[in-house]
């Protein structure tokens, strides 16, 4: 089914072709029919934004730099929601790799799951750009990931990622190296995999950041509170159409993009770079997120 979409939304090209055809050779009898003139308009303004969000704002890779007050100073690079398999591929990730290692003095690139979306069978070498990064990553694992849905790739995918010099966690941390700082990575809330509890293990003086794939996961912290907690899962709605896009953001709370002050502490959610559902995107483009702690 996704293949089907992805191939027959080409066929928008030459649609678009035959209503600027229609407009300006069959003008002068369109315009006596304002109806028929109206409609061919409004199709070709809605041909035209699914040409955009299908073809062009998908592929843009920006990069965005947000300031977060910790108490400690890190640089540090979100990539999440990658999504590679029908939609994009290996040559969508060298792109993304590529921009990534123009980022100066960064400590560490966190990757917070959803690599996939009905993926190849050949996933080491799907990911095999990742260990072009000049930076330590880190990465867990999303909903996409962990067959909700999706196919059973979980431990296929971590042997993938580790081969190709990340250093995966699943309810497990490490620290970024010459810094006071710990990451704890947790699995996927959709998976019933996200131990929160982890988080009581800290103390205030370990600096720690959670990677969550979900932002809903932090609705499940208790007794301690960690410092950030970066996410994605949101793709920041994919298709922002007012009033209409947060409907479908798969969350309980109130998440978009972007930061929140909420009482279970600061969390960063990024829209992301890939796509779910439909090949599109539109009015939230790929983003590389730079988040500058201090």
């Amino acid at each position: 089914m996704q293949n089907f979409i992805f191939y027959s939304s080409y066929l928008a090209i030459p649609f678009f072709v035959f209503l600027v055809f229609f407009i300006f050779k069959k003008g002068k009898k369109s315009y006596k029919n304002k109806i028929l003139f109206f409609i061919t308009i409004l199709l070709l303004l809605i041909t035209s934004s699914f040409i955009y969000a299908r073809f062009i704002e998908r592929n843009i890779i920006l990069t965005k730099t947000t300031k977060i007050e910790t108490g400690f100073s890190a640089k540090l690079i979100v990539i999440a929601d990658l999504h590679l398999g029908v939609y994009k591929d290996i040559n969508f990730l060298k792109r993304v790799v590529k921009k990534i290692n123009k980022i100066e003095n960064a400590d560490a690139v966190l990757i917070p799951g959803d690599f996939t979306y009905y993926p190849p069978e050949n996933l080491e070498k799907l990911f095999s750009p990742l260990k072009d990064i000049k930076f330590p990553v880190y990465a867990i694992l999303g909903n996409h990931d962990s067959e909700q849905p999706g196919p059973p790739i979980q431990e296929k995918l971590q042997k993938a990622l580790e081969n190709n010099g990340v250093i995966f966690l699943h309810n497990s941390s490490s620290a970024i190296k010459n810094k006071n700082i710990k990451i704890l990575g947790l699995g996927d809330k959709w998976a019933n995999q996200d131990e929160v509890s982890k988080i009581n293990e800290f103390k205030k003086s370990d600096n720690l950041i959670v990677i969550a794939h979900n932002p809903d996961t932090s609705l499940k912290y208790e007794n301690s509170i960690p410092d950030l907690t970066i996410s994605g899962h949101t793709h920041g709605g994919q298709i922002r159409l007012p009033f209409l896009y947060k409907k479908v953001i798969p969350c309980d709370g109130d998440f978009d993009k972007g930061l929140y002050e909420t009482k279970y502490g600061k969390i960063f959610v990024t829209a992301g770079l890939g796509e779910v559902g439909l090949p599109m995107r539109l009015g939230v483009p790929p983003t590389i997120e730079i988040l500058e702690l201090y």
